[in-house]
């Protein structure tokens, strides 16, 4: 029988480290089961598969820290690659249409941005709203068609290395670490932390809130273009509500992250941890030749043990194990 000290101890552990300890028994697994999932190719791939979701689950993060809901990159995300794609297939040039695509995350996280900070509309329902709305243009743009292009020399953007490693995945870790240095090493940084935590007191503390908001989810609509672009090239192609099936990914990656560290809010190291966890899984049960949906199942049984070890007051579950 434990004494109260000792689950206080156990408590502390399992918000620290409880996830990234599944995490790394998990990956041991897949490593000694799996031949070629520890082959360098394979772990260069798991890092190239878990760019996208990253990237967008970053821009994510800005708005979840600053206490705000964002649905909207379930057509943004869609909608961005489709420009794209269909630009450059419609002969205009890679930097046009990599800046049409920016615009178009931009400026819709400009628009979630003003409704929410100033106009004082719910983000939930403003942003399911922009995805609904960004899914019909979408099949507008594209007339409900996926535009391929794998024969196009932009695709070297993803192909081309330095090294063994592609460039746009070490820019990929660059782009984390600056968001990591920015968030969580900046005095705006705390200033988006403050506003998630709490509204009344950063005004107090002379934090312009809506400005704060408003910036988040602009830079939100950024990293969703961003994202939308690298999945467009890595598949070779903008397919179809290719965001909508990118959405509850990114959200579970969200939630992961918020059980590392046992810090309780959006971080970004806990984004890292969260794509790289459900790209290993998804990577591995490919492998192995398992059929599509126990990847689903594994996925979801680390999102239960991740809720088990999100709990604010986890004694309610520790109290008949440790008695």
């Amino acid at each position: 029988m434990m004494n109260k000290t000792e689950k206080n101890s156990a408590t502390n552990l399992l918000d620290r480290y409880g996830s990234i300890t599944v995490f790394v028994i998990m990956y041991i697994v897949f490593f000694i089961m799996i031949p070629v999932f520890r082959t360098p190719g394979n772990i260069i791939n798991i890092l190239g598969q878990s760019i996208p979701t990253l990237l967008i689950a970053l821009g994510m993060t800005f708005v979840n820290i600053s206490g705000e809901a964002d649905l909207s990159m379930g057509g943004v995300v869609g909608l961005c690659a489709t420009l794209f794609c269909s630009s450059i297939l419609g002969g205009h040039s890679y930097l046009y249409s990599t800046v049409l695509a920016l615009a178009a995350g931009l400026g819709f996280g400009l628009i979630n941005g003003i409704l929410v900070a100033y106009c004082g509309l719910s983000s939930f329902i403003t942003t399911i709203s922009i995805m609904f709305l960004t899914k019909g243009l979408e099949y507008a743009v594209g007339g409900g068609k996926s535009f391929w292009v794998r024969d196009n020399p932009v695709t070297n953007v993803v192909t081309t290395k330095i090294g063994p490693i592609p460039y746009y995945i070490i820019a990929a870790l660059i782009l984390f670490i600056l968001v990591y240095l920015f968030l969580h090493q900046t005095r705006v940084g705390t200033h988006f932390q403050a506003v998630g935590l709490s509204t009344d007191a950063a005004k107090y503390a002379g934090i312009n809130v809506k400005r704060i908001k408003l910036i988040s989810f602009v830079i939100a609509g950024f990293f969703y273009s961003i994202g939308a672009l690298v999945n467009a090239l890595r598949t070779m192609g903008a397919q179809v509500y290719a965001g909508e099936r990118l959405l509850l990914p990114v959200f579970a990656v969200t939630f992961i992250a918020k059980t590392i560290l046992g810090s309780k809010r959006p971080n970004a190291p806990g984004i890292l941890v969260g794509a790289l966890a459900m790209t290993v899984i998804s990577n591995a049960f490919t492998l192995m030749g398992l059929q599509f949906y126990w990847t689903y199942i594994a996925q979801g049984l680390v999102l239960i043990l991740a809720a088990i070890l999100a709990v604010s007051d986890r004694k309610v579950i520790l109290q008949d194990s440790l008695n």
